[in-house]
């Protein structure tokens, strides 16, 4: 005996977005396809006067570009019964770790910890050597004025500066010893100056490693 048996019907529902729900999806997706921590993304919104789009399976998205740039569009895909697609702009910002004032700093000020703190910039506008570690700045010498949240550059700083006693350090890679020294000009991180020794009163040439700190290869 044959069966006949009623014939399935499966409705199935299509999702509405609006201008909205697609910039933020599209700004997710892109978000998952960076590292976390090291990329600031802004995707540029759509106009929210952007008629509703409904699609009946899950959007689609990728990227214009094989790989993420600095400026980046994003296609949204749906691939689903009256199917459409669009695309939208996005920046990607590359972020560093950037030592930056926490107040009005004034040349000739000895800097200390509590005046600096650690940010993450864009990369874009951190320009020059910029400085990672604020260890480094503690007991520099600021050389120009600067803003508060402005990036401070080795530029900015001199580590040893003219008139300073340092500490002369010399490096034959299985010993090191060290003596004491006066500072003939300034100097900022990897710098060669001239110092002299205080103990033989010889003028050396001598490279920055740190605040009041320079070294000699013996």
């Amino acid at each position: 005996m044959l069966l006949l048996l009623p014939a399935l019907s499966v409705e199935v529902h299509a999702e509405t977005f609006s201008a909205a729900d697609l910039t933020n999806a599209a700004q997710q997706w892109l978000q998952q396809q960076t590292t976390p921590g090291q990329t600031q993304i802004r995707v540029h919104p759509l106009d929210a006067r952007t008629k509703e789009r409904e699609c009946d399976v899950a959007l689609q998205f990728s990227l214009v570009n094989s790989k993420i740039q600095t400026q980046n569009s994003i296609k949204i895909l749906c691939s689903g019964t009256n199917g459409w697609q669009l695309y939208l702009s996005a920046r990607a910002s590359q972020l560093v770790d950037v030592v930056v004032a926490k107040r009005q700093l004034s040349p000739g000020l000895v800097l200390s910890a509590d005046m600096v703190q650690l940010e993450s910039r864009d990369q874009l506008f951190s320009r020059g050597a910029t400085i990672s570690n604020p260890d480094l700045v503690d007991g520099a010498r600021i050389k120009r004025a600067l803003n508060p949240g402005q990036i401070l550059t080795l530029k900015d700083l001199c580590l040893v500066c003219k008139g300073d006693m340092v500490t002369i350090e010399g490096n034959s890679g299985s010993l090191m010893v060290a003596t004491s020294g006066k500072a003939l000009s300034d100097g900022s991180l990897g710098d060669n100056i001239e110092v002299q020794n205080l103990n033989s009163g010889r003028k050396i040439q001598a490279n920055v490693t740190a605040v009041k700190k320079v070294e000699i290869n013996l």
